[in-house]
């Protein structure tokens, strides 16, 4: 899936390198202004010192016109050189950030990417809490780094090799002496690579614990409370803290905590200069504008070796951050893009068939489903119903095409795992046990907020709203169909919250629609209406309705029954009720608990 505005590089996005190519333009001006910044600045205490000579010389001659002028001139050049460098400094800003926040952009846009391109399979082995980790914190430590990094290649080392061979051409003996401690500096930092990629590695990976454990907690808030278990979910979240705490300041204490000691380095040769320097003046080797010029440039250039140093740790740090993220970007796809069309239906009616399949979840060792095989007709209703944990979830999560299995499901001559995942979309519609509902409003749940403002799209809903019962309901509600349902729908009741739900998969408008028990929270009249309301409303489409409430099933074209996982009886209501099996005895069951509960109510 790609975003519109921002995508990953279409070469390599597992190097950065890739990402500075594809914004080539901010990469250019931001390093054509950085360069001329860094080289252009090393005037400035030139012409310091030189302006500082001629206040000397006017001071020893006295003011005359060649004198004045001369220090006017001197002054004028370090304002205008200034200006300029300054200049060049908020060019080289402004296009590097721009070009660090494009390249978050792209970062998180492809984890979204890849996250949305993975497998179902995949997915349910992801955790929401570490992929925000990953596409918030880590991109942020990247991205930061990279910039810094960028930055520094100008700021610093190129404006310290400006610096350096202008001191080389002042003095090269108090140069070279002096530099002694920058080297030493550069090595410590690079010291502590290792310890530092460990526990930032660490650390990133406590965050995505804590990030996980929070959005489990806010999940699961209200049930918390009912259960009495927020203290348990407090000590855990401490516990989990505790851990991150701990590694965090251990990344502190290498990042900054050697600070001091890359600055005391440093001073030691800005100390060595004025001791050397000093000398220089007191036997006349030096004027004091020379001294002034040279001590400078040397404390701009020292002082930079602390930054220096800083990015190497910062590099160190980032580089377990883009691991992390690589592991994500990484990550394939679904299934590669395949050519399917569903336009040449077969002779016979017969569109979906299911032979000898299996199945099992990715952490189970044995299979939920064994030898399932059926045929279903365009535009029938199939039912499928067994006792608890028969395998009709797991029938209706195969189905989707989303999962891998084992054995042949063909949809119009097709292999269902070969349907590339675009084309399965606009194939099958599917509603779940968990009606997911956005904080939007129920139009933007039911149509993803892609309503196209056409009459007849209009009227599309409308006929949705009808079937499922909705447009009973939206004088309950304050705005209507514009009604914002809250976060999951908290605003809603769990009925109204199962037909928004079954009211999307329905505006999806496929040719084969699954329904995972859409009628739970709803009560037996409603659903009678509904179903009847599909059938009338709905023709042409095969909907496969999962359901353990068979009143409904009367009239349905044609019954699957599933017990521990296999298929042991099919037929319509009428045979399946000659047979002393399993959806007789259900179906005989649940008549006998309504004529209880009729009877407790009349009594």
């Amino acid at each position: 899936m790609e975003l519109n505005f921002f995508q990953l590089p279409k070469e390599d996005p597992l190097n950065l390198k890739s990402y500075l190519r594809k914004y080539r333009k901010q990469f250019i001006i931001q390093a054509v202004s950085g360069i001329l910044y860094n080289t252009v600045i090393v005037a400035g205490p030139i012409l310091l010192g030189l302006a500082l000579d001629a206040a000397g010389t006017i001071e020893k001659q006295g003011v005359n016109r060649e004198n004045t002028r001369t220090l006017i001139m001197y002054c004028f050049l370090f304002v205008g050189v200034t200006i300029f460098f300054q200049y060049a400094r908020y060019i080289k800003r402004w296009y590097l950030r721009d070009m660090s926040n494009r390249i978050a952009c792209d970062m998180r846009a492809g984890i979204l990417s890849k996250a949305l391109g993975q497998s179902m399979e995949q997915l349910d082995r992801e955790s929401v809490g570490d992929l925000m980790s990953r596409t918030v914190g880590d991109v942020e430590q990247v991205v930061s780094t990279m910039q810094s990094t960028i930055n520094e290649a100008w700021d610093t080392w190129l404006l310290m090799l400006s610096y350096y061979i202008v001191l080389l051409y002042y003095d090269p003996m108090i140069t070279l002496v002096c530099s002694i401690p920058i080297p030493i500096a550069i090595y410590a930092a690079e010291a502590v690579r290792h310890p530092l990629y460990r526990f930032s590695t660490n650390a990133r990976k406590s965050a995505s614990i804590v990030n996980s454990h929070l959005q489990k907690t806010l999940n699961g808030i209200t049930t918390l409370r009912l259960f009495g278990r927020e203290e348990t979910e407090n000590e855990r979240l401490k516990a989990y803290s505790k851990d991150q705490m701990h590694w965090s300041i251990k990344v502190s204490l290498l990042q900054t905590g050697m600070m001091p000691v890359y600055s005391t380095l440093a001073s030691l040769g800005i100390i060595g200069v004025i001791g050397l320097g000093g000398n220089r003046v007191i036997n006349r080797g030096w004027s004091l504008g020379h001294f002034t010029a040279f001590l400078t440039m040397f404390i701009a250039m020292s002082t930079r070796t602390w930054v220096a140093a800083r990015v190497f740790n910062q590099f160190h740090a980032a580089k377990a951050s883009w691991d992390r993220i690589k592991e994500k970007l990484d990550s394939p796809h679904l299934i590669e893009e395949v050519s399917v069309t569903f336009e040449n239906r077969h002779t016979n009616d017969i569109d979906i068939v299911v032979k000898d399949m299996d199945f099992k979840y990715t952490n189970s060792a044995q299979d939920v489903l064994s030898g399932i095989s059926f045929n279903a007709k365009t535009g029938a209703i199939i039912g499928i119903t067994g006792p608890v944990g028969a395998g009709k979830s797991a029938l209706a999560t195969v189905l989707t095409g989303r999962y891998p299995y084992r054995g042949s499901i063909k949809i119009l001559g097709e292999e269902l795992r070969e349907i590339h995942r675009e084309k399965l979309t606009s194939l099958i519609a599917y509603s779940g046990q968990d009606s997911f509902l956005f904080s939007s409003t129920i139009e933007e749940n039911i149509t993803f907020g892609i309503l196209d403002k056409y009459a007849a799209e209009y009227e599309r809903l409308q006929k949705i709203l009808y079937i499922t019962a909705l447009s009973d309901d939206m004088e309950l509600f304050p705005n209507g169909i514009q009604t914002v349902v809250g976060e999951k729908g908290v605003r809603v009741s769990g009925g109204q919250k199962q037909r928004i739900s079954l009211a999307r998969a329905l505006y999806a408008d496929t040719p084969i629609l699954i329904l995972d028990d859409p009628f739970s929270a709803v009560d037996i009249g409603t659903e009678q209406r509904m179903i009847a309301r599909m059938r009338q409303e709905l023709k042409g489409k095969t909907i496969f309705l999962f359901s353990h409430r068979l009143d409904a099933f009367k009239d349905i074209d044609h019954i699957l029954v599933l017990d521990q996982g296999r298929l042991v009886e099919q037929g319509n209501h009428h045979k399946l009720m000659e047979v002393d099996g399993i959806y007789q005895k259900i179906f005989s069951a649940q008549k006998w608990m309504e004529g209880e509960k009729n009877g407790y109510m009349a009594g």
